[in-house]
Order: structure tokens, then C-alpha cells, then sequence
């Protein structure tokens, strides 16, 4: 599975010099991992994932200058966004919702990326 998110990461078309700040394998495809990639010169985004055979703990984040502009994760600490709980989303204007994410990083991750390019396209229609 680790391949498999890295070479997505790698091959965005807005991300580049992906690093892995951790990686520790803790069992047969059992491992927790964060990664981080510049986005722009003041953006950059960071995959933390704990995964097992069971179930895999996610947050994908964009930072701006080392701030929060938007975060996806099923941490369960909102249980009043009974929508597809624990998984959520912290939007850039400090809004939390329901997420569409699954537990699946090799899917999840395309919807953030996805989310991520538009939000780079709100920014340059900005005057």
C-alpha cells in the first residue's frame, strides 16, 4: 500500500519534493508514516497514516506557512457530524463537515488532491 500512495503522491501534478519524515514498519503491511510535499512556495500538504489489516487512522493536511488552511481525517473526536463519522473535514474557513473519505488512502488521497487543485484554482481567480 505504501507504494502505491507514494507513487500518487509523486505523480501530482502540483506537489513535488515528497519526503517521508517517519516511516515505521511495525508488522506484514503494518506501518505508520507521514509525508510531506511542497505544494507552492508558502503550501504544503502532509499525509499521517497509521494502517493495519484492520483499519488505517488518516490526516491529510495543507499548510500554509505552517497553519492549517485544511484538513481531512477520521480522528473520532466530532461524533455531532454523524455523517459518514469519524470522517471529516475542516474546511479553509475554519468549517467542519461530514467527509466523503472511506478509510482508503489510495482513494482518499485523490479526493484531497482533488480538492486541493481546486482550492489552488479559487486562489488564482483571486484579484
Amino acid at each position: 500500500m505504501l507504494d502505491d500512495i507514494l507513487y500518487l503522491l509523486n505523480t501530482s501534478s502540483f506537489l513535488h519534493g515528497l519526503r517521508v519524515v517517519e516511516l515505521i514498519a511495525y508488522g506484514q503491511n503494518a506501518f505508520r508514516t507521514k509525508l510531506r510535499a511542497e505544494v507552492t512556495d508558502d503550501l504544503s500538504f502532509q499525509v499521517w497514516l497509521n494502517h493495519n489489516d484492520r483499519h488505517t487512522r488518516y490526516a491529510y493536511q495543507l499548510f500554509r506557512r505552517g497553519q492549517s488552511v485544511m484538513r481531512w481525517d477520521n480522528a473520532p473526536h466530532h461524533p455531532e457530524q454523524s455523517v459518514n463519522f469519524p470522517h471529516h473535514f475542516h474546511d479553509e474557513n475554519g468549517q467542519l463537515t461530514p467527509s466523503p473519505m472511506s478509510g482508503d488512502p489510495k482513494v482518499d488521497l485523490t479526493i484531497a488532491l482533488a480538492e486541493i487543485e481546486n482550492y489552488l484554482q479559487r486562489l488564482s481567480r483571486m484579484p
